[in-house]
């Protein structure tokens, strides 16, 4: 498994006890996520551009085949848990609240949540995201990884 950055996601009073005070997520109060179509289960609101920062929100059980951007990107999970297989590194990563990702441009990965999971992402430049499998095949590559 590889190694994961725990953040301390700091809510009111210094709190992380409290996932609803959480300042970041205030952001998205009274604001619209857009459905993400190629990715069921997932939305998406942008809320800033170059430099690029979105709060993303997946449903439990919801499935990201594996893709790749044309950019590096930065996580920190707000709620939930998921799991991202880095396929280009060979490596696997169980983040959870107050974990932080960097995924490198290029580098293919396959995610999956295991809960309703809200995380905020930030990237440099214009939004892509270039599907390398379906979701029928990242799906039956999940279920052969967890059957171990």
């Amino acid at each position: 498994m590889g190694q994961v950055e725990r953040a301390e996601v700091k809510l009111d009073g210094g709190s992380t006890t409290e996932p609803g005070d959480c300042h970041l997520c205030s952001l998205v109060k009274g604001r619209e996520f857009k459905p993400v179509d190629i990715m069921p289960g997932g939305s998406i609101l942008i809320v800033r551009e170059s430099p690029t920062s979105a709060f993303v929100r997946f449903t439990a059980g919801s499935v990201e085949p594996a893709h790749h951007h044309t950019f590096g990107h930065d996580l920190v999970v707000l709620k939930g848990s998921k799991r991202v297989w880095n396929l280009s590194k060979g490596e696997k990563y169980d983040l959870g609240v107050g974990d932080y990702l960097f995924t490198p441009a290029g580098d293919v990965h396959r995610v999956k949540y295991f809960e309703d999971t809200d995380f905020f992402i930030k990237w440099e430049g214009q939004w892509d995201l270039l599907l390398d499998e379906d979701h029928a095949a990242a799906n039956a590559a999940i279920d052969k990884e967890m059957e171990n």
